[in-house]
């Protein structure tokens, strides 16, 4: 994938992480993640590596989350690898996805000399 495609499919809140999948041996079932996960609201692209037993994932993360796309592999019979670093980096990607959707949702902050909403009840004193 060149430079620019890569720049071009991403969005503001778009993310991507590689997953471990030991299950995953052949072409076909490579073929089923990619359909399943696909149709998972949020999910950008899936690439497949069978030779190394991995995935691709590209996804927002305003719309989906690390644990949902864990989730629905699990569901279809191809659980994500259970080895402790996976499990660190599953609960690490959980944070910045949950960190990602509160920022997204959080109000407008204030910028440099126009205050609003830092007290918006106060007055000035004459």
């Amino acid at each position: 994938m060149s430079r620019d495609q890569f720049i071009k499919m991403r969005g503001v809140w778009d993310t991507r992480h590689w997953i471990a999948v030991p299950g995953l041996s052949h072409e076909a079932d490579g073929l089923l993640l990619e359909q399943s996960l696909s149709a998972l609201d949020g999910i950008r692209l899936v690439q497949i590596v069978p030779g190394r037993r991995r995935i691709r994932v590209t996804y927002d993360q305003t719309r989906i989350d690390f644990r949902q796309i864990l989730e629905r592999l699990e569901s279809i019979g191809f659980p994500a690898s259970d080895s402790w670093w996976s499990v660190r980096k599953a609960g690490w990607f959980q944070y910045l996805d949950r960190n990602a959707r509160e920022n997204a949702h959080a109000p407008e902050p204030p910028c440099c000399s126009n205050p609003k909403g830092i007290a918006p009840d106060r007055s000035r004193k004459k």
